[in-house]
């Protein structure tokens, strides 16, 4: 009996990615992949939101060929500019000793959050960052427990109404009658977190083409996520101003720097553009992207010291705008005065093994069955 596709779609910031997912012994594996490139996103809105249609129908389409099967269900990845998170902590006491039930706990997930923006936004995932029982018990595992008293630090994602509505509708014109809607950020971060970490948060930074987002993950859930509109696209931008290049050449270019290289003012990246040899100058092209990769962590810097503890913890580094920059991590390690490591899908060696978001994503799904 062949085993359940479930289909997940990352919506990311240049491309969007649709998943063909199955239970492979237990554990949740890609089997089909189909993307596209779109004009993205900016400040929370997209930026051509009446192509979008056309680009989920081809996406559709591809996937129902490769597959041979209708698709009436798509998880939805939330990217971090189009969501939200709230920290609560919630407290209940019971008469004497209580056994902690699923009922007990989802109640207070449920009967103690209220938000001021409902009407702009909608609840799409909550999780804890820790129980605390009795005696200062801490867990993430409560059920079953014994206490007479119990604090919930619980973490909320909320996506904007105006994301979901448009995701949803355009998705029901093609046929796709479900939608269900998951956190990016939540996903990316659950999946990164290494079995050195020993429960202690860390913060997963994914810098894309033209977004970037900052998650500080505890427990199971976000105690920060936010979000900026500047990515690697904007070094793109400073070659074709800087150095006369057209779009294509900035883009060739740029995935030929290497920032730690050094250089005379007559060595340069060379490319070959329709039969033409196109020249930048190794120094002037690092400083345009050293610059633009500083100003990214500057703003990171400037979002983590919204509390000391964010300023001590490991930084992961994924998505493809800068990470792929061989000296982006350093530079990013210099200006947070943080332990920086490259956050990548295991086993891939390609181009896209930056692209964390996905797996996220496909994690996420599994564990929210």
């Amino acid at each position: 009996m062949q085993s359940k596709i479930k289909y997940i779609m990352d919506v990311g910031s240049s491309s969007i990615e649709l998943m063909a997912v199955t239970k492979v012994a237990g554990s949740s594996k890609i089997i089909a992949t189909e993307s596209i490139l779109y004009d993205g996103f900016m400040d929370g809105e997209f930026l051509s939101a009446d192509l979008l249609k056309n680009c989920l129908t081809e996406l559709q389409d591809k996937m129902i060929r490769k597959m041979r099967k209708p698709i009436n269900k798509i998880v939805v990845g939330v990217p971090s500019e189009f969501c939200v998170c709230i920290c609560k902590r919630i407290s209940r006491k019971f008469v004497g000793e209580h056994k902690i039930t699923v009922a007990d706990v989802q109640d207070m997930y449920e009967t103690n959050f209220s938000f001021g923006g409902s009407e702009n936004y909608q609840l799409i995932n909550y999780s804890p960052m820790q129980f605390v029982l009795d005696d200062n018990v801490k867990t993430l595992s409560p059920v079953g427990n014994k206490t007479s008293s119990i604090v919930l630090d619980a973490s909320y994602i909320l996506a904007k109404k105006s994301y979901i509505q448009t995701i949803t509708e355009n998705l029901n014109e093609i046929g796709v009658t479900e939608v269900e809607f998951i956190s990016s950020a939540l996903g990316q971060a659950m999946n990164c977190v290494p079995a050195k970490a020993n429960g202690k948060p860390i913060v997963v930074i994914d810098v894309g083409h033209i977004t970037t987002s900052v998650a500080v993950y505890k427990g199971e859930g976000l105690a920060l996520l936010s979000s900026f509109s500047v990515g690697g696209g904007h070094i793109s931008a400073d070659l074709m101003q800087l150095l006369s290049l057209s779009f294509k050449d900035a883009e060739l270019i740029k995935r030929k720097i290497i920032l730690t290289i050094e250089s005379s003012k007559n060595d340069y990246y060379e490319i070959c553009s329709k039969g033409n040899l196109v020249k930048a100058p190794i120094n002037i092209t690092n400083q345009i992207a050293k610059s633009r990769i500083e100003m990214i962590c500057k703003v990171i810097e400037n979002i983590l010291a919204v509390d000391e503890v964010y300023k001590q913890l490991d930084i992961y580094l994924t998505g493809n705008g800068i990470a792929n920059f061989k000296g982006a991590r350093n530079i990013l390690s210099e200006i947070t005065n943080a332990k920086v490591y490259d956050y990548v899908i295991p086993f891939d060696n390609s181009k896209e093994k930056f692209k964390t978001s996905k797996t996220g994503l496909v994690k996420l799904a599994e564990s929210a069955v």
